[in-house]
């Protein structure tokens, strides 16, 4: 390597180093004052894990636990797991009124985010390992989309018809309609995926470092992570030699249902262990419906098992 690139690699590995560190503190600050601010009753679970309970998990891909919010509580939940071998990313797309129950907490996603152990209760209803998480508002998923210049044709329901740059509003608004797949408004979760298809396809052909550069402001800002600055590095690095064709967006595998006079999503056991081990497992790894930790409910059709799930096949 010549001398200048070399001191050009150093520059940049301080510089994100710096600009991390500043996103850690920040984001402290802001998580822990969520949490004093939540009110609810702790479970047994919480019990559990100061007693030195594990929850079992399987997978030795890395998996991170992706959260926008409404600036409060979550509107999309995304499992996002990286295959350095293959060089491929594999995204699940988690209702966020998804009802679970694990090991002492019932109830909705949605409201699991408000207790101290949220990444846990998701790593034991999938049972995989999550390697760190971090959580952000629509407002912030706009901003990305549109410093990213990701081009949508959105529909005359959201804005004119025609390929449109997609401002933070127009981003911001598709990201907090996360309530329309047990709405059934399969509209709105193509437009969705359409949104993330772009995002991943305008950060795939500027590179890591240069997408890294635009979104740094709303990183150091903006983000909630429980990660270090080296798991976020190493994170940074993982995904940057991988192509949009190699990135796939899949949707938990459920059906509409009613809980009282709510709508929530009702995951199928089943699909879900099926799903998660041909895609989210290493190979030669498969753990069964009945260790997932999810309820048993009447499940209905999925309708949304034909939508396209590589990246590259989602419509623009």
């Amino acid at each position: 390597m010549k001398k200048s690139g070399y001191a050009f690699t150093i520059i940049t590995f301080c510089f994100i180093s710096a600009a991390v560190t500043l996103a850690i503190l920040g984001s402290a600050a802001r998580a822990a004052k969520l949490r004093v601010a939540s009110q609810y009753n702790e479970p047994d679970y919480i019990r559990y894990i100061s007693e030195g309970y594990g929850f079992d998990t399987v997978s030795t891909k890395k998996n991170y636990l992706i959260t926008v919010t409404d600036g409060e509580l979550p509107v999309r939940v995304h499992l996002l797991t990286v295959d350095e071998d293959k060089n491929t990313v594999d995204i699940l797309d988690i209702p966020p009124d998804t009802y679970i129950i694990a090991d002492g907490y019932f109830g909705l996603l949605r409201d699991a985010f408000a207790t101290p152990v949220y990444t846990q209760i998701v790593s034991r209803v999938l049972c995989l390992d999550i390697s760190g998480s971090a959580s952000f508002s629509a407002e912030t998923l706009g901003d990305m989309a549109h410093l990213l210049e990701v081009k949508l044709k959105l529909p005359k329901s959201i804005y004119r018809s025609g390929e449109l740059d997609i401002t933070r509003e127009i981003g911001e608004k598709i990201a907090l309609d996360g309530f329309s797949y047990s709405g059934g408004d399969a509209e709105a979760v193509k437009l969705y995926r359409k949104l993330l298809a772009g995002i991943f396809s305008e950060m795939s052909s500027r590179g890591s470092l240069e997408s890294f550069s635009l979104l740094m402001n709303l990183i150091v800002n903006r983000f909630d992570t429980d990660m270090t600055v080296e798991d976020i590095i190493a994170a940074v690095n993982s995904v940057k030699d991988v192509k949009l064709r190699k990135v796939s967006i899949w949707i938990a595998v459920g059906s509409r249902a009613k809980f009282g006079e709510k709508n929530i999503w009702a995951l199928d056991a089943e699909g879900m262990a099926e799903l998660l081990n041909s895609v989210f497992r290493v190979k030669g790894i498969e753990v069964p419906k009945e260790s997932l930790s999810i309820p048993a409910m009447p499940v209905g059709e999925f309708i949304y098992e034909d939508l396209p799930v590589k990246a590259t096949d989602i419509p623009d």
